[in-house]
């Protein structure tokens, strides 16, 4: 078999899966800030792991299998050393294990134990909008990432705090929404529930701010 890949090839992979990426990571954001918390963490995955291939197919060696997704990543960080640098080191590890599990979200028939992922809203937001951030600054350069930064386009600047030009600890232990999603094994049964921003009192020391039971949090009272 014939490994070798030419600049061509790397060039048109990795910008279809920038830019596949990059949309992803705006709808991410736009069911996220709109109350869709469980479509915009898939979302938020999905874009993740594209990205990731990205960086990977720009730095290849030579041709690989890569089709590996977030339940695997064990595959791509090794591809990732392998080729050029695992850039996931560089990723908040808390934030990494929530798309790990939001991965497993899209397909409840294959859950073998219950998922439960309790985290805060801005903090997660800004983690996401961290990531990519970084990589498109370092690896990749997409195009519609810098045409929108460019437009000031509002999906993407809305609620972004690097963007925004505002303080990292700051944002994360602003007042925020906590967001806790359980999902049963075999079901689709999904319980959500959310406080109200002032109660909320984070603390943000590098990493995110997460919680396994929602009697952890004190919910704002009569929100659901």
């Amino acid at each position: 078999m014939n490994k070798n890949i030419s600049w061509v090839e790397k060039q048109s992979i990795g910008s279809s899966l920038t830019d596949l990426g990059f949309r992803d990571y705006i709808a991410a954001r736009f069911l996220l800030n709109n109350g869709f918390f469980v479509q915009g963490l898939t979302l938020a995955s999905t874009a993740i792991e594209k990205y990731l291939k990205a960086v990977l197919v720009f730095s290849l060696k030579e041709k690989e299998r890569y089709n590996y997704h977030l339940d695997n990543i064990g595959k791509l960080k090794a591809l990732l050393e392998k080729h050029h640098y695992d850039v996931t080191k560089k990723i908040d590890p808390v934030f990494l294990n929530i798309i790990q599990d939001a991965y497993k979200i899209r397909y409840y028939d294959n859950l073998k134990k219950p998922i439960k992922i309790g985290f805060f809203l801005n903090q997660l937001i800004g983690e996401l909008d961290n990531t990519i951030h970084n990589i498109e600054l370092s690896e990749v350069s997409g195009l519609l990432y810098k045409q929108a930064i460019k437009e000031k386009n509002s999906h993407l600047y809305n609620n972004n705090f690097i963007l925004n030009k505002q303080d990292k600890k700051a944002y994360m232990e602003s007042p925020d929404t906590a967001i806790y999603i359980y999902i049963q094994i075999g079901t689709s049964l999904q319980n959500e529930k959310k406080v109200v921003g002032y109660n909320v009192v984070n603390k943000y020391e590098g990493r995110l701010a997460i919680f396994n039971d929602p009697s952890e949090v004190v919910w704002h009272t009569g929100q659901q």
